[in-house]
């Protein structure tokens, strides 16, 4: 069965699903994260994967960023 898009023809982003996003702010690096809270045009993402250098970026950010759905890009979720 296929995902329902959004009226931009986009796969919609649901609470669960994994993005990778690209850096902002603090970040210095690409991040992927998991959905936690979906708005009207973001999604609040508990980060998952980021790179050392991050470190202290993404404590300070207690682990949470806010993402534009525009660049949030669907991926799977990591292996462990």
């Amino acid at each position: 069965m296929a995902e329902a898009a959004d009226n931009t023809g986009k796969t919609e982003l649901k609470v669960g699903n994994y993005i990778a996003a690209k850096k902002f702010g603090p970040l210095e690096h690409d991040f992927t994260g998991e959905i936690t809270k979906v708005y009207d045009n973001s999604v609040l993402v508990e980060i998952r994967q980021y790179d050392p250098a991050d470190k202290t970026a993404v404590g300070d950010m207690n682990n949470r960023a806010v993402v534009r759905k525009s660049v949030a890009k669907l991926t799977t979720a990591p292996e462990n």
